[in-house]
């Protein structure tokens, strides 16, 4: 007859508790996998199948009880890693957000926002459609495999039975937070630099004809151009994207 007891019953659900709370923490902070068009139910049971996977290949140690104050650090222990593995991989699609937020602020497209599910925020179409294209870019380059095999990895990198120091550098998180800004503009630089000389030939043509009417033709004209400069930036956007995405990917490594 098997027989166990309360000690052994508590550290074998430890055992999988632990992991999927970080498991929970990547997935909720993840680019696609944490979008909130996908049900909870279906993160918590990808969440659940990733930690039975998991779990039997995790280093062998002590895992701290569930209800101690040891177990409350472990549990903001393993939030906090899941969420910076997840924030780094994250940081690329809000850098092309913030680039197509500029792209459609200069070409004229933020009048027609919409409101973006992603980020409860309004998005015109510049960023939207980017926003997909990177997300295409992401599945093509197996940035998904990527981002679960650093998952798997974090376990040996930051055990949970690990030492106090055991947490990623959050000074490498704030410079990626601070990449969004840089990468966001150089993404965008092209299209704003083609539509600062747009507006700057508008404004001479008012000053040189007074009689014109520049409201009537300078929007749709800026739209046109606009979208006439998007389509030729567009090719040389693969490799900054693809660059960024990498750096994203790989920023999850300590």
């Amino acid at each position: 007859m098997l027989t166990f007891t309360s000690t052994q019953l508590e550290s074998w659900v430890a055992s999988y508790a632990w992991p999927l709370v970080r498991v929970l923490a990547l997935i909720g902070s993840a680019p696609l996998l944490g979008h909130r068009t996908i049900p909870a139910r279906v993160k918590i049971g990808l969440a659940l199948a990733i930690t039975i996977v998991l779990a039997p290949l995790l280093p062998a140690g002590q895992t701290p009880a569930l209800l101690s104050a040891q177990g409350f650090y472990t549990l903001v222990q393993q939030i906090f890693i899941g969420v910076a593995l997840g924030f780094s991989a994250s940081i690329v699609m809000a850098a092309v957000g913030l680039a197509g937020e500029l792209m459609g602020l200069q070409v004229g497209l933020s009048f027609a926002g919409f409101f973006d599910l992603q980020n409860s925020l309004g998005e015109n179409a510049v960023g939207a459609w980017l926003t997909l294209i990177v997300s295409m870019l992401f599945l093509s380059i197996n940035g998904h495999l990527i981002m679960l095999d650093a998952l798997a990895r974090s376990f040996q990198w930051f055990p949970i039975a690990g030492p106090a120091g055991g947490l990623p550098d959050v000074h490498a998180l704030v410079k990626l937070g601070a990449d969004i800004f840089a990468t966001g503009l150089a993404l965008a630089m092209p299209v704003v630099a083609t539509m600062l000389f747009v507006n700057l030939a508008l404004g001479i043509m008012a000053r040189a004809t007074p009689q014109l009417n520049i409201f009537a033709i300078g929007f749709p004209l800026t739209l046109l151009l606009g979208l006439v400069a998007i389509y030729f930036c567009l090719p040389y956007l693969e490799a900054p994207l693809v660059n960024a995405l990498l750096r994203g990917v790989t920023g999850m490594t300590p």
